[in-house]
């Protein structure tokens, strides 16, 4: 088991595999992307831009922010790692949670709480109530919206009134934005000019498919911004994932389309899997987490066996009993193939 899903280069090629453990567009990189991509590599024998000047300016006009508010990173990991530098004294964690929060935590020496946003097994609770007994003077609150694994996309009231409580006790509040592309009603990010312990990460390799480029940004106030900037490595951003910053502006339309297409895949396949016998949870994000009566663990291994990868919840807090998969929304025909793979897999194994 990995911490991670994605990994299509456990054997043979990475074209072998129906990967629904990476949330990722279908269909890959966008066209307009990958032209963007192969202009940019033109610039390959130049050092990048120390500054970033052209890919911040294109960045903030994407995101609606000024130049100043807004870093580009080298995917969103690099700008969670980057976050953990706002002088907190500890993080706490909204749980269940992408595994690399903890990580990056420890890294950089800070001791981590966690507390749970379930309010019933299958139900997360208003956030600002889930967590206001856990927070600390000068926590830094790590907080997914949409949630990953669970797919809670949360409104942005509700995050306000996590950050009022957040700013009450001096700490700051990281919001991890990585899958707001598909709920962008949601995103805080428009907060920052009057919230000046707010934090926004995002990334880019959800949306547009290409995770190997490693594109993202963190946002704050320009003077937190250059507290957190000062540990971002020199020349960050190669020169492929920089033109595809420099593209985004344009292409606005291109993918809020792709979320709406997505919104539907998910709906039909959380109806399939419905018809399988399994609860659904509800999902703002390309992906579904799904709960089975049992343990599931001998089904993940026949749908590798049959070239379908999945990921396993083990690693995440509060679903880690061994009945949960979170499966990627795919495209019609790679979902089609899930449902009758996975209806042949529970009729030959609905003994266990």
């Amino acid at each position: 088991m990995t911490r991670h899903g994605g990994n299509v280069w456990q054997g043979g090629a990475p074209e072998q595999w129906l990967d629904f453990s990476a949330n990722l567009r279908p269909e890959g990189t966008p066209d307009w992307a990958m032209e963007a991509m192969r202009a940019g590599l033109r610039e390959a024998r130049y050092y990048p831009d120390p500054s970033m000047r052209r890919e911040k300016a294109a960045l903030a006009e994407y995101l609606g922010l000024g130049a100043d508010a807004v870093l580009p990173t080298a995917g969103g990991v690099s700008a969670l790692d980057m976050a953990m530098g706002a002088g907190a004294g500890g993080v706490l964690l909204a749980a269940p949670c992408f595994s690399e929060y903890a990580g990056l935590a420890r890294r950089h020496g800070l001791p981590v709480k966690r507390a749970s946003l379930l309010e019933t097994p299958r139900r997360a609770g208003d956030p600002a109530a889930m967590l206001a007994g856990s927070l600390f003077e000068g926590c830094l609150v790590c907080f997914a919206n949409p949630n990953n694994p669970l797919g809670t996309a949360f409104s942005r009231e509700d995050v306000s009134a996590l950050l009022e409580r957040v700013e009450t006790a001096r700490g700051w509040l990281l919001v991890d934005e990585a899958f707001i592309e598909y709920a962008p009603e949601c995103s805080v990010r428009g907060l920052i000019p009057a919230h000046g312990r707010l934090i926004v990460a995002g990334s880019m390799t959800k949306i547009l498919g290409l995770p190997g480029a490693r594109l993202g940004y963190l946002c704050a106030q320009p003077g937190l911004l250059d507290v957190l900037a000062a540990g971002q490595l020199s020349w960050e951003l190669n020169c492929a994932a920089a033109a595809v910053a420099r593209s985004l502006p344009a292409h606005d339309d291109d993918i809020r389309a792709d979320a709406a297409r997505n919104a539907r895949r998910r709906d039909y396949l959380k109806r399939a899997l419905e018809g399988l016998g399994a609860f659904v949870y509800d999902s703002g994000a390309p992906f579904l987490l799904v709960e089975f009566d049992r343990p599931i663990a001998w089904m993940a291994a026949a749908l590798k066996a049959r070239g379908i990868l999945v990921r396993e919840c083990m690693d995440f807090d509060g679903i880690d009993d061994g009945r949960h998969l979170r499966l990627a929304v795919k495209d019609e025909a790679a979902n089609a193939r899930l449902i009758e793979t996975m209806r042949e897999v529970l009729t030959c194994g609905g003994n266990r």
